[in-house]
C-alpha cells in the first residue's frame, strides 16, 4: 500500500532522544571537598571587580563594571532643567535599566518589560538617598543602564547600583556617600556570596543590601524567598567594593 505523500515519512529506524531531565540540574556539585566553589571562589568571597568611568563620551557620567561574566555600562545625562512646568524644590531622579537582547540565555525583547521596569523602580530606591537633589530644584538626572551580560539576577542587580553610584559621581553630582551593593544567597543552608547564575537556580532564598559605608546607613535592601544571611557578612564584603569604588 502506498504512503501518504502529503507528510514527511520518517526513517523506518528511529532512536528516541535523550532528554536531560530538570532534576538533573539540582546534581551540580557547586562547591569541592574543600569548600571551594566551581571558580575557586571560598563561600564568603565576591567576584573580581573591573570597574573604569569615563566610558561613555556623550555623557555627563559614565562607568562600567565587570564581574567575570557579568557586565554592566551606565551613562548619566543631568543635571539639566526640567521639562515639567510646576516648580519643585528637589531634582528629579529617573533611573532606567534595559538588558540587551544578548545578555541571558535566553534572547531578550528589544522592548522594555515588566522586570526591567521593576528593577529600575529598586535602582532608583537604592541611589535616590545617597544623591544631593535637594541642591537641584527645577533639575532632571537621567540614569541609563545597560546589561551586556547576566550572570545571575541578584548579582546582576547589585552591580548595577555599584555602576549607576559610580557613574553618578563621575558626572560631579554632589552625594552623601557613595553606595555599593553586594548580593548573597542561601543554598543549602550555607551563604554564598556574590551568586553566579547556576548557582542562583539552586538558592532557596537571596538578599541585596545596598549601602554607604562612610555614613553606616542602608539605603536598601531587597529580600527573596527565605534567608538567614548575616548583614555582618555582606557589610564586609561592600566594604571591599567600596574601596574600590572609591580609588
Amino acid at each position: 500500500m502506498a504512503g501518504d505523500r502529503r507528510r514527511i515519512q520518517g526513517p523506518e529506524v528511529t532512536v528516541a532522544p535523550i532528554i536531560i531531565k530538570s532534576s538533573d540540574k539540582g546534581k551540580i556539585q557547586l562547591t569541592d571537598a574543600n569548600g571551594q566553589r566551581r571558580d575557586g571562589r571560598n563561600l564568603e568571597d565576591i567576584r573580581p571587580i573591573f570597574l573604569k568611568t569615563g566610558l561613555i563620551s556623550q555623557a555627563n557620567g559614565s562607568a562600567y563594571i565587570e564581574l567575570r561574566r557579568t557586565k554592566i555600562a551606565c551613562g548619566v545625562y543631568g543635571p539639566r532643567q526640567t521639562k515639567i512646568p510646576s516648580f519643585s524644590g528637589k531634582g528629579n531622579l529617573n533611573c532606567e535599566i534595559k538588558f540587551t537582547p544578548f545578555s541571558c540565555l535566553k534572547r531578550r525583547q528589544p522592548y522594555r518589560d515588566a522586570q526591567e521596569k521593576e528593577l529600575s523602580q529598586l535602582v532608583f530606591e537604592a541611589l535616590a538617598p545617597s544623591i544631593r537633589l535637594d541642591l537641584l530644584p527645577k533639575s532632571t538626572i537621567d540614569i541609563y543602564i545597560s546589561v551586556l551580560e547576566n550572570d545571575g539576577m541578584a548579582s546582576c542587580f547589585a552591580a548595577a547600583i555599584t555602576c549607576a553610584s559610580v557613574a553618578v559621581a563621575d558626572a560631579g553630582i554632589e552625594m552623601l556617600d557613595q553606595v555599593a551593593a553586594c548580593s548573597a544567597s542561601y543554598i543549602d543552608g550555607d551563604i554564598y556570596m556574590d551568586s553566579d547564575l547556576v548557582e542562583e537556580q539552586r538558592e532557596s532564598g537571596s538578599l541585596v543590601l545596598s549601602y554607604m559605608p562612610s555614613l553606616n546607613e542602608v539605603t536598601h535592601i531587597l529580600q527573596s524567598g527565605e534567608v538567614e544571611v548575616s548583614l555582618t557578612t555582606q557589610v564586609r564584603s561592600l566594604s571591599i567594593i567600596y574601596f574600590i569604588v572609591t580609588q
